[in-house]
């Protein structure tokens, strides 16, 4: 059969199955190691036997729940391909827009080590892509073995100056020593439905929240203080949609002479707080 006729069939059954159509490519893109242009130069050709075969295993795999991601190994994000396991949780495209603002605010600017800190660092897709974009060194933490496992792997293949610490959120962190501190902490809260791709795939560890989905950011904001320097630069959280207006309230009361903000993602839903100071910029 040729692959294009392949491809379509693949993307019939993946909807018929409230799975997304694009996944049958990068199914396809992984079975024949090519990238979406190889992939469209060969849609005349026919697919072997043991490509079909693999395929398919793929497909019903991801049918039954099974992330893509988990199934080819990574997930792109911000221009690199991050290494994804059970593990850790797998990165977001609206993530990429936290690396965005952290970078306008803080490009140019030259920090010593362990000034800035991502923390529950999971992929390292945050604290990797920070490193390599601010060209400084960045400090990571994570209570998971595992997932410090993939990012370091993660930071061997990418590059960029990463410290990585084994800890329960800022309790590794010395007194008085980070000037910026981001995080996408779990915030899911603990009776929301999920996909079965997500609920049965992804570190629960990495997804809930509590009960309302806010506890690891007073954990954070309270400890914020103990870590922080009297001349912290940035904060930056990524929230759920719902959180934004509560998580900022804590940021106000906790640095009342900061600017504090909200931030909306590319389908226009609350996405990111933020506190800066900007009277202690270099």
């Amino acid at each position: 059969m040729r692959i294009a006729k392949r491809l379509n069939q693949a993307q019939t059954m993946l909807v018929a199955a409230g799975r997304e159509a694009s996944s049958a490519e990068w199914l396809l893109m992984h079975v024949l190691q090519v990238d979406r242009t190889g992939l469209l130069v060969r849609l005349s050709d026919e697919l072997s036997p043991d490509d079909d075969l693999l395929f398919s295993e793929y497909l019903l795999a991801h049918v039954n729940g099974v992330p893509v991601q988990h199934l080819i190994g990574y997930q792109p994000f911000y221009g690199r391909d991050f290494q994804v396991t059970p593990a850790v949780l797998i990165p977001r495209p609206e993530t990429e827009e936290l690396i965005e603002f952290v970078v306008r605010r803080l490009d140019g600017e030259t920090f010593h080590p362990g000034e800035i800190v991502d923390i529950g660092t999971g992929s390292g897709a945050i604290g990797v892509t920070l490193a390599l974009e601010l060209r400084q060194p960045v400090t990571t933490v994570d209570i998971s073995e595992d997932a410090l496992a993939v990012a370091k792997k993660n930071q061997a293949a990418l590059g960029g100056d990463v410290t990585f610490l084994q800890g329960d959120l800022l309790e590794p962190l010395a007194d008085q020593s980070v000037r910026v501190l981001v995080s996408n902490p779990p915030y899911i809260e603990e009776d929301e439905l999920l996909s079965d791709v997500v609920f049965d795939h992804e570190p629960h560890l990495a997804l809930f929240g509590g009960k309302d989905g806010l506890v690891f950011y007073r954990r954070l904001i309270d400890g914020s203080t103990r870590i922080l320097k009297d001349d912290f630069r940035l904060i930056v959280f990524e929230i759920g949609h719902n959180q934004g207006s509560e998580v900022q309230m804590m940021l106000k009361e906790r640095y009342p002479t900061a600017e504090t903000g909200i931030l909306k993602d590319i389908n226009g839903k609350d996405r990111i707080v933020y506190a800066e100071r900007k009277d202690c910029t270099e």
